[in-house]
Parts: structure tokens; sequence; C-alpha cells
């Protein structure tokens, strides 16, 4: 079915996984870092503690997240021209 030749096919196919694998971590880290920060929420709503610093925890989290996306992002570039460059 695909004109690609079968060598570039599957070295897709592998950089593509990678990159799956990647978010699969990425997204379970995400879950992993809400539910403690939900359990640290309600610890302190438990002890009387209002949480004021709340959004100030989520936009340090999206710079974060931010930052990785971008590392992320220049890896995948530079593993393309790397993969290219062999074809």
């Amino acid at each position: 079915d695909s004109k690609l030749p079968s060598a570039v096919r599957n070295t897709l196919l592998e950089l593509f996984g990678q990159i799956e694998r990647e978010f699969e971590n990425l997204y379970i880290e995400n879950l992993e870092l809400r539910r403690e920060i939900d359990t640290l929420n309600e610890r302190l709503a438990g002890e009387g503690q209002t949480v004021d610093g709340a959004e100030l925890s989520k936009g340090q989290l999206k710079t974060k997240a931010s930052h990785s996306t971008s590392q992320l992002s220049q890896k995948l570039k530079t593993t393309y021209k790397a993969s290219t460059s062999k074809v």
C-alpha cells in the first residue's frame, strides 16, 4: 500500500513508537502530579488552611510542562534530521 521504501517506513514506525511512548510517560506523570496536588490540597483544607497559591502552582506546572514539551520537540527535530540524512 505504501509508496515508501520499507526501510524508511520501518524507521518512521519506530520513531512514531518512541513519540507515543514519550507522550504516554508524560501523561502518566501528569496524572500522578495532579493526584499529588489534589492530595496536598485536601490535606491543607483538612487542616483549615486556605490554598491561596493554587493558581501559582498551576502556572508553575504549565511553565515546566512547556519547557519539557519544547525539549521533546527539539529532540524529535534532531532525531528526524538524523534519520532523514541516513536515507
